[in-house]
């Protein structure tokens, strides 16, 4: 990473944690203040993240305002096309459609995975989203969003993600034996037990 990146990312680190939340609402669902927050990391090219991200969605509505739901990007090396992805959810999140563009994204896997320029995708996925176009690419390149990714990327390593998905309830990483509805639900209760003692 070039200097001037380090320097933006310690910069943006700073102006996020003197909120008290490094979460942006547009990329939250569920109120700040909820017993239990469940952070989904994902990796917009990975089907076993499309494959869950809508599972543990449903049981933070089931559950309503005791919990709370963010997802944070993991873009891995391996996806050629998951960087480029999260910007465009990034891009999408500054015109209030975080959510509208990650669930067009997992939709759309097998049109943009393997093309050979996702961009043109993107555009038409944010086009169908109503977004204003020459915004959205602006954003795209907008060093805010990659220090946003980046600050997900930080989160995970200090809460000890390796891979995508996972996800972590409270602080806890949820074993991978446990992706389930029936593992998340457990994992929820055992949560929410834990903050009403």
């Amino acid at each position: 990473m070039k200097l001037f990146g380090i320097f933006a990312l310690f910069a943006a680190t700073i102006a996020f944690s003197a909120t008290g939340d490094p979460v942006r609402s547009a990329n939250a669902l569920g109120p700040a203040n909820a017993p239990v927050t469940i952070e989904f990391f994902s990796d917009l090219q990975c089907p076993q993240c499309a494959r869950y991200e809508p599972i543990v969605k449903s049981l933070k509505d089931e559950y309503g305002d005791k919990v709370r739901m963010v997802l944070r990007h993991f873009p891995l090396s391996t996806h050629e096309h998951a960087l480029p992805a999260a910007w465009a959810a990034e891009a999408a999140a500054n015109q209030g459609k975080f959510w509208e563009m990650v669930e067009a994204l997992y939709k759309n896997q097998w049109i943009w995975a393997k093309a050979p320029a996702p961009r043109a995708a993107f555009l038409d996925l944010a086009k169908q989203l109503g977004l204003d176009l020459d915004t959205f690419q602006k954003d795209m390149d907008n060093q805010d969003v990659r220090d946003r990714i980046g600050l997900d990327q930080a989160h995970a390593q200090s809460v000890g993600v390796r891979t995508a998905p996972s996800v972590v309830i409270n602080g806890s990483n949820i074993p991978n034996t446990d992706f389930s509805e029936t593992g998340f639900r457990a994992a929820i209760k055992a949560a929410l037990a834990k903050t009403s003692q």
